[in-house]
């Protein structure tokens, strides 16, 4: 699924789920999905409410990003057409989950343009009831 892909609808979607996801999966499933969403959307003030402070951002070519940085990428640099996101787990450990999924993220970055397939394993914590994207240290 790699290359230019001309689907810029502005849309996050889950297209397929492994599992039948529990309640509080699916919470961290509809957090990872608006996380999407808002990167999609290029809205900052999204990202920075559904991001914990200090959580450290590691691109595809292994670049490391403060939140701050990546966000003020967002709809710049790295703009965001569209994600399809396939989900493969979400396990749960208290205030503490990981989704497990592939993503075709299709994206302008640094110029580059295409529909890039990443394998992704993303933090979330639990906090005020709220999960946010995070980083477990």
């Amino acid at each position: 699924m790699f290359g230019r892909r001309d689907t810029k609808d502005g849309k996050a979607v889950i297209s397929a789920c492994d599992f039948e996801p529990s309640a509080e999966q699916q919470e961290v499933i509809d957090a990872f999905l608006a996380m999407q969403q808002a990167m999609v959307s290029a809205d900052h003030d999204a990202l920075r409410s559904l991001v914990e402070d200090g959580t450290p951002f590691v691109h595809m070519s292994g670049a490391v990003q403060t939140k701050e940085e990546f966000i003020s990428e967002v709809g710049g640099p790295l703009t965001y057409f569209h994600s399809d996101s396939h989900i493969k787990r979400v396990d749960i450990d208290g205030d503490w989950a990981v989704v497990t999924a592939r993503t075709a993220l299709t994206a302008r970055a640094y110029g580059a343009e295409g529909t890039f397939p990443i394998n992704t394993n993303q933090d979330f914590h639990r906090v005020d009831g709220r999960w946010l994207r995070s980083h477990r240290a």
